[in-house]
């Protein structure tokens, strides 16, 4: 111990001797360290972390699974059964996530609503911390209108009162009573602010339409396969039982963590294995300031060995100041990736699930210092093993020269040559991600977005009771916004596309041979007013739009996308067929326009087949309509400045009308490609700092090596030699070590860049166009890295030079 703490206090004088080299040394690790601590804190929270609930490896989501989609929501019935039949769960609960209108006294405000089975809280092993959870009973008709609030609703709007229970909160029109208040921090599902019981009625179960999601706990002693096996045969019995419904449909359970953050995963180990690099290169980096500096001290060294100094204890030493060099910049890292973790959560908030719980534990703190001290060993290993074994005759002669040697330089330039192969590495990720964005941006999405408004509007039951109001307000603020100055069309949609909202059923075509339940095809299902394509500038192709003639006093007709033309009438005209769905009442459905596609569920994703019905029709829906709807508005000028008149406008129809979510559809266009361009901007600023790592690496070895040999090139320009051939020595070693790097770089590219071809879009992990440019851009850094120290090298005195010893 007495050994350590001396070598301790003797590196700290060292490196306050040279405060500059220490002050660099420490900066490069900073950034390499503290980049590592950020994402290592998103990791830790997203994928590490186990939820913050009780036994959170016993959760499990259960999917419900389809001859055409592998993973689809529940139906109630489907539920029920799975519930009562199984002998592998603890518990098992059902909700729906969403938005109800929460009244305010001075308006409705949009909050989101957990809609669940009382066993939910039970499952996550969660207790209100006021008044109680929901019964069975209250999932009943009749019974159901009780809520219990978040923590934090309940501080913000009733100031945290314990007498609140009992209380009446009115939620979309209709009274709700107060019986409890959950603890701070719980917000399943979906950030919830409110919850309410999941309203089952016994008398009308259906199973079609499957909507609901479903988790489970598994029992102390059952594995996860086993859990799956019974349900899959729980399945398929009622498959058998109920084949005109759920022929062809199974069970698949998924681990809750790994459903939450599967989206997070891919992304998360690129960016770790990231920022592994920049801080490799980092290493490299002071790696070579410390057998620059080397060369300073071989006295030092010869001078210990000569006074009986073993090589290890000299190791020892300068293990310990490099060590120390990296602790520092672990500190210094660990301070820069708390801000860097804000600045992450700030870009990527929507991004990243479980962004709440990223930030500064003891796990990260763990973390930076054992990857400080294992940093502080890589880089000064290489530099301690070279001065430590000085030649005593050489070095100890009052005129021996303090060059490190020719083996030395060897290692400097290999160092360099890692470099230049990680940043290219680095970069080509970078840019292979920013060509994807770019592609991504070209895409089409099937309608025009400028100069398009939305704004998503809900008919309380509670103020409309009848259907005919329904209609007539819809009619009313149709007319009254398309009547606005600044309006050029309006109409309104069920599910908008790049909403992240979608209704799909299956279906038949009628005159065609009949088929087994399971292999009936799939097609979205739209429901839209007159005027939806005009106003979004979908093109309609073959046909008639929608009419307001086409009520449910007439024959159902539809409109079909494209796609759905091309997949289900290859061979012929679309328009005049009839088309059968699943759920629907009343006759089938007329072809009778063709429209073309669109990207509904984000650029990245093909446009699939789409029937669009109705709103007066809407077979889906017996003797009723829809009471919320999105409108779209096409404007004349800047959309984003008439939302307000329009908001108005819709308000002067009725002023408690819950008018919400007003975005234009360029916003909508933006965001779903917020993920990418979060993604393309982390690796694009590591790249960036690696590639900046790089060439400091570069100008530092060839400045060095100009300094080492200004009595050799004096003596080449003593005999005649002319700038242009010094300046093609030094600039010929630069270009060496970069094209050796880039060679090799490209290989590793090669290699790892398959690994992110999840991410990328309409571009090969190999792009050759993309390696290409990376290697030229790098190789140009390189070179104008290499032109000052080949500039100072050109101006040396040959006098001066031949005095040098």
């Amino acid at each position: 111990m007495e050994t350590f703490l001396q070598d301790l206090r003797y590196a700290v004088r060292v490196l306050i001797k040279k405060p500059a080299f220490a002050s660099l040394a420490v900066l490069a690790l900073a950034l390499g360290i503290g980049a590592n601590s950020a994402i290592f804190s998103v990791v830790n929270a997203v994928l590490l972390r186990p939820l913050p609930f009780s036994d959170a490896d016993k959760l499990v989501w259960v999917w419900d699974t389809q001859p055409q989609l592998e993973t689809a929501p529940s139906s109630v019935a489907d539920f029920l059964d799975w519930r009562a039949q199984n002998q592998s769960f603890e518990y098992m609960a059902a909700f729906q996530d969403g938005d109800m209108f929460f009244d305010r006294g001075e308006g409705n405000e949009d909050i989101r609503v957990g809609l669940v089975t009382p066993d939910m809280f039970s499952l996550l092993r969660v207790s209100p911390i006021l008044g109680r959870v929901f019964t069975e009973e209250e999932t009943r008709p009749g019974h159901f209108r009780v809520a219990l609030l978040s923590y934090s609703l309940w501080k913000q709007r009733f100031g945290s009162d314990e007498n609140v229970i009992g209380q009446t909160v009115t939620l979309s029109g209709f009274p709700y009573t107060i019986i409890g208040v959950m603890p701070a921090g719980f917000d399943f599902p979906n950030q919830a602010l409110l919850w309410r019981p999941f309203p089952i009625d016994p008398n009308r179960i259906d199973r079609g339409p499957h909507f609901l999601k479903v988790v489970a706990r598994l029992k102390s002693n059952v594995a996860l396969d086993q859990a799956q096996a019974e349900m899959s045969a729980i399945a398929g019995r009622l498959a058998e039982s109920f084949p005109e419904k759920i022929a062809g449909h199974g069970v698949r359970l998924q681990p809750l963590q790994e459903f939450l953050t599967g989206n997070i995963r891919p992304v998360l180990f690129v960016l770790l294995a990231a920022v592994g690099f920049v801080l490799l290169i980092a290493c490299a980096n002071v790696a070579n300031l410390l057998l620059a500096r080397a060369a300073s001290r071989q006295k030092e060294m010869a001078v210990r060995s000569a006074l009986g100094a073993s090589r290890a204890r000299i190791i020892k030493q300068l293990l310990t100041e490099s060590v120390l060099l990296a602790i520092a910049g672990g500190a210094l890292g660990l301070a820069l990736s708390v801000w860097g973790v804000k600045v992450l959560i700030a870009l990527g908030a929507n991004n990243i699930p479980r962004a709440k719980e990223i930030g500064l534990d003891w796990w990260v703190v763990g973390f930076t210092f054992s990857i400080s001290i294992l940093t502080g060993i890589v880089f000064g290993l290489i530099p301690a093993l070279q001065v430590s074994k000085p030649d005593l005759n050489e070095t100890l002669k009052e005129s021996g020269r303090t060059t490190a040697g020719a083996h030395s330089s060897r290692v400097r330039s290999l160092l360099v040559i890692a470099e230049v192969a990680l940043s290219l590495v680095l970069l080509v990720g970078a840019g292979l991600m920013i060509k994807s964005l770019h592609l991504l941006n070209e895409v089409k999405p099937g309608f025009n977005p400028d100069k398009l408004l939305t704004m998503g509007v809900t008919l309380l039951s509670s103020r409309y009771p009848e259907d005919q109001q329904v209609i007539s307000l819809y009619q009313q603020l149709l007319e009254r916004l398309g009547n606005t100055p600044g309006a050029e069309s309006v109409a309104a949609v069920s599910e908008l596309p790049l909403a992240g909202s979608n209704t799909n059923d299956s279906f038949t075509i009628e005159g065609r041979p009949a088929i087994a339940k399971e292999e009936e095809p799939l097609v979205e299902y739209r429901v839209v007013t007159p005027d939806y394509f005009k106003s979004m500038g979908i093109p309609l192709l073959a046909g008639r739009d929608i009419a307001l003639t086409d009520t449910k006093q007439t024959p159902n007709v539809v409109v079909v996308n494209e796609s759905f033309a091309r997949r289900h009438f290859p061979d012929g005209d679309a328009i005049g067929h009839r088309l059968k769905f699943q759920g629907q009442f009343r006759d089938p459905l007329l072809i009778v326009g063709v429209v073309g596609d669109v990207h509904h569920f984000g650029l990245d994703e093909k446009p699939t087949p789409e029937a669009y019905v109705p709103y007066l029709q809407d077979p889906l829906r017996d003797e009723s309509y829809a009471r919320s709807m999105t409108i779209v508005v096409r404007t004349k000028s800047d959309p984003e400045a008439l939302a307000g008149t329009f908001r108005n406008e819709a308000l002067a129809v009725d002023k408690s009308l819950p008018v919400y979510g007003i975005k234009t559809m360029s916003e909508y266009m933006r965001d779903s490609l917020s993920q990418r361009r979060f993604n393309m901007m982390l690796l694009g600023i590591f790249a960036a700092v690696a590639l900046v790592l790089a060439a400091v690496g570069i100008y530092g070895v060839l400045s060095y090596s100009v300094s080492q040999r200004s009595h050799e090139i004096g003596i080449r320009m003593a005999v005649g030699a002319q700038p242009r051939d010094i300046l093609k020595l030094v600039v010929g070693q630069a270009m060496m070590m970069a094209l050796i790097g880039v060679a090799i770089g490209l290989v590793a590219a090669f290699a790892l860049t398959r690994l992110m071809a999840s991410l990328l879009y309409g571009v090969s992990a190999t792009d050759p166009l993309i390696f290409a440019l990376i290697s030229v851009a790098l190789t140009s850094v390189a070179l104008a890295a290499s032109l000052v120290p080949a500039r100072r090298a050109i101006k040396v005195d040959p006098m001066i030079a031949l005095r040098y010893e």
